[in-house]
């Protein structure tokens, strides 16, 4: 969600004191935002590398984190399986967030990630994504993943590209130029089950 205004317009729920864990791999636990989590997200927004490179906006101050958190909240309430989740080494860092959230004008389901610049070069990446490829394909039974990146952010063309996906056009998105990126369930099915990629 891009509109700040949107969501303070929306963030009338509230979120629990601690969030419910939805997935784990063997380093990183996914698990559902609450209030408790407002400084670690501000610190990581406020981070500029965080927000290089990104198509949607980051809420800066107190307010718009405490709406954001309680928006993500009504996501995990109509969209079973969905929505923004902190991630965090299991037992310990904290290393951003991950989603899987629905595009309201397509019907589809975007995937995309948020880490720590700490957290950066260490494959963490990497593995929240299949975590959350598997949470998609298995637990909800998705036909498809779309995600979407900046034109100049090769990185996370690299990163889709290393999930399976293949990038399909160019277009629009949040109001910038963007790339698109498509995972069916079947492709994802069918890279699973060969030898593993080095």
């Amino acid at each position: 969600m891009s509109d700040t205004a949107e969501r303070q317009v929306t963030a009338r729920s509230a979120a629990p004191a601690v969030g419910v864990e939805i997935a784990r791999s063997r380093r990183i636990r996914l698990r559902q935002l609450s209030y408790g989590d407002i400084p670690w997200l501000s610190r990581l927004y406020a981070q500029p590398q965080a927000r290089m490179l990104q198509l949607d906006d980051c809420p800066t101050r107190f307010f718009e984190v405490a709406a954001l958190v309680a928006w993500v909240n009504q996501v995990y309430a109509k969209h079973r399986g969905l929505g923004i989740w902190r991630a965090d080494v299991v037992g310990g860092e904290f290393l951003g967030t991950f989603s899987l959230m629905p595009l309201e004008a397509t019907a589809e389901v975007e995937i995309s990630a948020r880490l720590t610049a700490e957290a950066w070069g260490r494959w963490y990446v990497i593995e929240g994504g299949r975590l959350l490829c598997r949470h998609a394909f298995v637990t909800l039974g998705l036909p498809r993943l779309a995600a979407h990146a900046h034109p100049d952010n090769e990185a996370a063309a690299r990163v889709l590209e290393r999930l399976g996906f293949r990038e399909t056009a160019s277009c629009t998105y949040a109001g910038k130029a963007a790339r698109r990126f498509e995972l069916a369930a079947a492709e994802w099915v069918a890279a699973e089950a060969a030898p593993a990629r080095a």
